[in-house]
């Protein structure tokens, strides 16, 4: 049965099958530990549910993960893994204690990441159904979160550091106003810079929202002040002239 899984994922995720052609390596070290045991089964489930169809190519890599964009039948997707092996326990549970949504689930060390990629999943289903410009949450298993997919057939969409000298001054104010819709939704991002939000055809994406709390959360305020800290400099480089005090108005909830 092992053999078979192994082969049939080795068909279905195209990354996986490079790392291991090219490095004949175990799945305990591939791909820089995103495709270890519990990965490789939870993908299969995925893949089995008909979720996605095929795992294509790496989109980006991060502290916690991978993205790598996925297909089913004519449509795209985005498929974020989160490395089980590469955990920070104590860096992940200060974002989750003290989030009232998540206060009956016990945590450990071994279930701490499945509970850090239901948190992005909550938090994306929460900022999409307010309208907040984000990716629209698919579906979660394990360690595995499938989303929208910004970007076309040639190209994902770039991070806003990628194009920051391109860009018009309406996409700042469009960030804007963003920034006001994920107040107005009761989550503060929490680590919102350009290396958080996608430009695709004129129209900011904000990602990577795991670490997003509720306004009520102990560390709302300090993670809103980061955030407006680092748009207000990300902004002037865009070329709007706002200052912090300007910044937090223009985003104020009444």
């Amino acid at each position: 049965m092992k053999k078979e899984i192994d082969k049939y994922l080795y068909e279905k995720i195209i990354p996986y099958r490079q790392e291991r052609r090219e490095k004949d390596m175990d799945d305990r070290k591939a791909y820089g530990g995103v495709f270890d045991k519990r990965t490789l089964l939870a993908f299969y489930k995925l893949l089995k549910k008909g979720v996605i169809q095929e795992v294509e190519f790496p989109i980006s890599t991060g502290k916690e993960g991978d993205v790598f964009r996925a297909r089913r039948d004519d449509e795209l997707l985005a498929v974020k893994v989160y490395r089980m092996a590469t955990i920070n326990y104590k860096g992940l549970s200060r974002f989750i204690d003290g989030d009232d949504r998540f206060t009956h689930i016990h945590k450990t060390k071994d279930t701490i990441i499945f509970l850090w990629s239901r948190k992005e999943f909550r938090n994306l289903g929460d900022y999409y159904n307010r309208g907040v410009s984000v990716p629209r949450p698919v579906a979660l298993w394990k360690n595995i979160l499938v989303m929208e997919y910004i970007g076309d057939e040639s190209r994902p969409a770039p991070l806003l550091k990628e194009v920051l000298n391109r860009v018009h001054r309406e996409i700042g104010y469009e960030i804007i106003e963003e920034m006001r819709k994920m107040l107005k939704a009761k989550l503060v991002h929490g680590d919102l810079s350009e290396y958080n939000i996608l430009i695709w055809e004129d129209k900011p994406y904000i990602i990577d929202v795991a670490q997003a709390v509720p306004i009520n959360h102990p560390l709302a305020n300090e993670l809103f002040l980061r955030d407006v800290k680092n748009m207000v400099r990300v902004l002037n480089k865009i070329g709007l002239g706002i200052t912090k005090k300007e910044l937090i108005k223009e985003i104020e909830v009444i």
